[in-house]
């Protein structure tokens, strides 16, 4: 039986407790997916929670920090639990914590890419309008104008690559696609110093647009995957720099 504030009194075991949790995520998942719960809905008080399925409050937070986790639900200002505004972005924010970059896996975030980012600039070619040419015109001449700028660069360079990925039309591939960019952030930044590298990016751009302005997907694909291949023999350089032993020694001074 549940006193006046909603707790429990349960003997469980931390596994029980944790099972307990996982139904709770489980349920209240469901009730997001039916629409029972939706997009900036003030969820109960925890008490409340808790009686409605018959755990205790600590399964509740237990639950609902889990919630937090996957971007489903926020706490705001009142200590009061949310539904987010379950966009795309946020409810895939979790991948980018799933991996780290290095040597052993870099192979298979270039092949990730390939696969994602080939397809959806193929796809992109099939529906461009004149005004995406002409924004992407913009940005192949801005970064021609960047080469000098790793920064500036390198923030052209990541509208450049969200913008043809937003165009080929799928919100669940472009969230995937800008968090495998963002994954090898840290060495492409190291990449980017390297004399040469820069120039050879902003060339690549200028072919990928020109290949997207003939509209044909298998031009602008094979545009596309000979920039990814680029990238990964700068990305991957700039790991084995960054992993060798006089490198890490300077590190720590």
């Amino acid at each position: 039986m549940s006193d006046d504030s909603g707790s429990f009194a349960l003997n469980v075991t931390p596994l029980l407790r944790q099972s307990a949790a996982e139904r709770v995520v489980n349920q209240l998942i469901e009730q997001v997916r039916s629409g029972n719960l939706k997009a900036g809905d003030r969820l109960p008080t925890e008490a409340e929670i808790a009686r409605a399925f018959h755990v205790s409050r600590p399964v509740v937070r237990e639950a609902l920090r889990s919630l937090a986790i996957l971007g489903i639900v926020e706490t705001r200002q009142g200590g009061r639990c949310f539904v987010t505004d379950l966009t795309v972005a946020r409810l895939m924010m979790p991948l980018k914590f799933v991996i780290s970059l290095d040597e052993a896996n870099v192979e298979s975030l270039h092949d990730a890419r390939v696969l994602i980012e080939t397809g959806m600039i193929a796809r992109a070619a099939t529906q461009v309008t004149e005004k995406d040419l002409a924004r992407l015109a913009d940005m192949v001449q801005a970064g021609l104008e960047l080469t000098g700028d790793p920064l500036g660069f390198r923030l052209l360079d990541q509208e450049f690559h969200r913008t043809i990925n937003q165009l080929g039309g799928n919100p669940f591939l472009e969230v995937v696609a800008q968090s495998l960019y963002e994954l090898g952030m840290e060495y492409r930044r190291a990449a980017t110093e390297t004399p040469g590298v820069i120039e050879r990016s902003a060339a690549e751009h200028q072919a990928i647009f020109e290949a997207l302005r003939t509209r044909e997907p298998d031009g602008a694909a094979a545009a596309m995957r000979a920039h990814l291949m680029s990238i990964h023999a700068t990305t991957l350089d700039a790991i084995r720099k960054a992993s060798r032993p006089g490198r890490q020694r300077s590190r720590k001074k």
